[in-house]
Parts: structure tokens; C-alpha cells; sequence
């Protein structure tokens, strides 16, 4: 009866031992775990966004605009309107010996002298002022007496000196000087005048 009994425990002690080993060795089988490690790379030069290239427009240069190249014809016609001064209504104004030397086509302004056929030293002169050799009218509204000095301040300024008799004086030896200065203003499109004129004979 003993005998049994303790096949019996053997039976169970091998069965134990059996299940214990098949549990084991699925330990060794197991694979360990992967782990994927994702590396961004940082981006190259060549990748770069490319720097824009700085491009100069060149600025045009502004154009001047010219009138007539001969100071006769660009005054041709303003000298035909011209009135005469009172006392000298049947002569007229010698544009063939009008003075043109101060004519520029192209500067803001400029100026040509005339005065009347067999003109006396006591006679009126007359300046005519020029924009770009475009005929603007006369310097002032009266024309005075004996010749005027005019001279060039600047491309767009000129400096007239007038002479004129003093009280008692003969008109062959004037004394009496005035300055008078006529410049272009761009903004306006006209002529400022500074200084004086003769005064009133």
C-alpha cells in the first residue's frame, strides 16, 4: 500500500517539474524590445533660402528743355509786340542791333537788350527775359532810359544796374545808379524781382 502512495508524489513532483522547465525556457525565447530613434537632420547651406540680389535703378536724369538756338528768333516775336514808350510811337525797336549776348536756350533764365532805331543816350531800353528760350515779357513794365549793365548771378539770376540822371544832370554824364535783381522761381513758374529801378524823371 506504501508503494502507490508514493509513485503517486513522484508522478506529481515530475509533472510540477515539467510545467517549471516549459515555463522557463520561454523566458530565453523572448526578443528584446526595438527602439526606433528618429534623427532630424539640420539642413545643409545648399538648402538655405538664397539671399536676393540688391539691384540699383538707375535715376533718370532730368531732361532740360531748350528753346530756339539763336537769340534773334527766340525774340523775334516778342520784339515785334513790344510796345513802344510814349513820345516814339512812329519809331520801333531795332531788333537787328538788339543786344543777344545774354541768350541762353537752356537756362532758367536769360536776356536780350533792345532799344529804339536811332536811339539817343537818353533813350528807353528794353530787357527781354527768357525761360528755357521761351520769351516771358520784359524785366519791368516801364522801359527805362539810358543802357542797362546786366550781368549773369546764376543759371536762373541776373543783376541789372540802371543808370539814370539826377536832378540838374545832362543826359551825356548820368550819376544816378539803381540794382535791381530778377530771378526765376521754379515753384511759381514766374520772375521774382529784388532791388530798385530808377525812380520815376
Amino acid at each position: 500500500m506504501r508503494t502507490p502512495k508514493t509513485a503517486l508524489i513522484l508522478t506529481g513532483v515530475a509533472l510540477v517539474a515539467l510545467l517549471t522547465g516549459c515555463s522557463g525556457g520561454g523566458d530565453g525565447d523572448e526578443a528584446s524590445p526595438t527602439v526606433t530613434k528618429t534623427v532630424t537632420a539640420a539642413p545643409t547651406e545648399d538648402a538655405a533660402t538664397p539671399t536676393p540680389t540688391n539691384t540699383t535703378t538707375p535715376t533718370p536724369t532730368p531732361t532740360t528743355t531748350c528753346g530756339p538756338a539763336s537769340g534773334s528768333e527766340a525774340a523775334a516775336d516778342g520784339i515785334a509786340r513790344l510796345p513802344l514808350p510814349a513820345g516814339l510811337e512812329d519809331s520801333k525797336w531795332d531788333a537787328a542791333n538788339a543786344d543777344y549776348s545774354g541768350y541762353d536756350a537752356c537756362a532758367p533764365l536769360s536776356w536780350s537788350v533792345v532799344e529804339p532805331e536811332f536811339a539817343t543816350a537818353g533813350s528807353p531800353y528794353a530787357i527781354l527775359l527768357f525761360h528755357e528760350g521761351t520769351y516771358l515779357g520784359t524785366a519791368t513794365s516801364e522801359q527805362y532810359a539810358f543802357e542797362p549793365a546786366v550781368e549773369r548771378q546764376s543759371d536762373a539770376a541776373i543783376v541789372v544796374t540802371y543808370e539814370y540822371a539826377k536832378a540838374g544832370e545832362p543826359n551825356a554824364a548820368p550819376s544816378g545808379r539803381t540794382t535791381a535783381t530778377f530771378t526765376w522761381n521754379e515753384g511759381t513758374g514766374r520772375v521774382d524781382m529784388t532791388g530798385d529801378t530808377p525812380p520815376a524823371q
